[in-house]
């Protein structure tokens, strides 16, 4: 399989950019990658360790500063160690960034409460005392499915960004999370109240739902708190792909909107990408 990441932002898209290859290897080509995101890093780590039974290559982005920022945010570290990476990597010295960056990091139940911590010191220094707590409370329902309902041997993959609004006017901050586990339709089935859904689209629309789970037992409203719990002066941005699914959530003052569709190339696992911004 080839996932090509080329452009700005090209796993935002409808559809991604996927082939078959003729052999048994998985290749990540991101040459023509021009801006480099959360989302980029965890879905490059979660696909390789996806899909670690075939030889993996990596080609690296043509765009020195773009390869830069992927090894400052440690993918080459996270990918599985029989990687093949091609490009050149350049010299780094590395600063400490904690208040601003969350490097590319394994999230399983044993790293949840260290990166519950970093994130939580990111949000605030970036979004303010209050606006980061409720972006921080927001961001715990992503965390608890990426460990609870996309659990597996490889885990899930986190990384996030703050950005200081210098440049765009706004402050915002940006969290990607790639699992490997079964997937939202699959999870949900999983439970009888919701074993009628057909397809991957249904099923991330219903998981916005107040209530649902694949379990029997009662939870809280989770992801519909995600969207609600930031302030009214705050637009946020929810990307959730799994299976041939795609939703599309947005809220900013009191007005949301939501879209679901099917799309052309399935993803494993679930892949949830998070943006919450504040004018500066």
């Amino acid at each position: 399989m080839l996932l090509e990441l080329a452009g700005r932002h090209p796993l935002l898209r409808d559809n991604i950019t996927t082939r078959s290859t003729t052999h048994d290897q998985l290749i990540l080509d991101a040459r023509r990658l021009l801006f480099a995101s959360p989302l980029d890093l965890a879905v490059a780590a979660a696909t390789a360790h996806t899909h670690a039974g075939l030889a993996a290559t990596v080609l690296l982005p043509e765009s020195p500063d773009v390869t830069s920022y992927m090894q400052r945010m440690d993918l080459i570290a996270a990918l599985p160690p029989d990687t093949r990476v091609v490009g050149s990597s350049p010299g780094e010295a590395r600063s400490d960034r904690s208040e601003t960056l969350l490097e590319l990091a394994l999230l399983h139940p044993d790293t949840a409460d260290d990166i519950s911590e970093r994130l939580g010191r990111v949000a605030t220094r970036h979004l303010g005392p209050r606006d980061g707590v409720r972006a921080f409370k927001g961001i715990g329902e992503l965390l608890d499915n990426a460990i609870s309902h996309g659990a597996s041997p490889s885990g899930a993959f986190i990384a996030a960004q703050a950005y200081s609004g210098k440049t765009t006017g706004y402050r915002r901050l940006e969290i990607a999370i790639c699992d490997t586990g079964v997937g939202v339709l699959e999870h949900l089935r999983r439970n009888p109240a919701h074993s009628s859904i057909a397809t991957s689209a249904q099923a991330l629309e219903r998981a916005l739902q107040p209530g649902v789970s694949g379990t029997p037992e009662q939870r809280g409203n989770g992801l519909p708190d995600l969207l609600k719990g930031t302030s009214d002066t705050a637009a946020t941005r929810l990307v959730l792909r799994s299976g041939n699914g795609l939703l599309r959530a947005g809220r900013h003052r009191h007005a949301s909107v939501t879209r679901s569709m099917l799309t052309a190339a399935p993803v494993r696992g679930t892949w949830s990408w998070l943006r919450v911004s504040y004018r500066s």
